[in-house]
């Protein structure tokens, strides 16, 4: 039986695919690992090469079951000390929830601008800021631990325009911006998707020269 929880996932996965593109040929990087639907649906694609940096064993374990039998190299990694070395350059790279949970966004972004082709597509999505703020404040950026951990990271609230900026600081050009409205693509009209506020923030940036 489907839930509406199910119905929830499947639609902001099917958003965030419809923002990264046909991954067909493609070097695919999944940040974080944290949506086993992403990682099924981009394994199955057809990319060159799909490597999936996952924050514990435990994602990592997840991820490879859900790209079975699709090769993906899944690796465990801590974003927050993460430089990159020996992965090489990628033209997609995809990323669900991991951007909120680390400590130190732009040192991420500053990594992963080393390995994306100039062109190259960045798509994630977080909560949205509206949600994360709390009783701190939306223009509070900080960490937030009445929120849900995640590998048993804290999350971070960031407003949109600390977003926007570390992504332009950064060399990513933001191509396409999306809070899940439903009609739109991957979001259904049906009464159980959320109409009253946003839940996802989902951004599609570009890699600049």
């Amino acid at each position: 039986m489907t839930t509406t929880h199910d119905t929830a996932a499947r639609d902001a996965a099917d958003h965030v695919l419809a923002l990264l593109g046909d991954v067909r040929d493609r070097a695919v990087l999944d940040l974080g690992c944290g949506d086993p639907l992403v990682v099924r649906r981009v394994a199955g694609g057809g990319p060159r090469t799909c490597v999936g940096l996952a924050a514990d064993e435990s994602l990592a374990a997840g991820a490879r079951t859900a790209a079975h039998p699709h090769p993906v190299d899944v690796r465990t990694t801590d974003l927050d000390r993460w430089w990159g070395a020996d992965l090489g350059r990628f033209d997609l790279v995809v990323s669900t929830t991991a951007p909120q949970h680390v400590r130190n966004l732009a040192r991420l972004l500053e990594t992963l601008h080393h390995h994306v082709e100039p062109g190259g597509r960045f798509v994630f999505r977080v909560d949205h800021p509206t949600a994360t703020a709390g009783p701190a404040g939306y223009f509070a950026d900080g960490e937030r631990p009445d929120l849900p951990t995640w590998a048993d990271r804290p999350a971070h609230h960031r407003s949109l325009e600390t977003y926007l900026r570390a992504l332009r600081h950064c060399g990513f050009r933001l191509d396409e911006f999306s809070e899940g409205k439903p009609g739109e693509v991957g979001f259904d009209d049906h009464p159980r998707a959320p109409l009253a506020a946003p839940r996802w923030a989902l951004f599609r940036c570009v890699r600049t020269p």
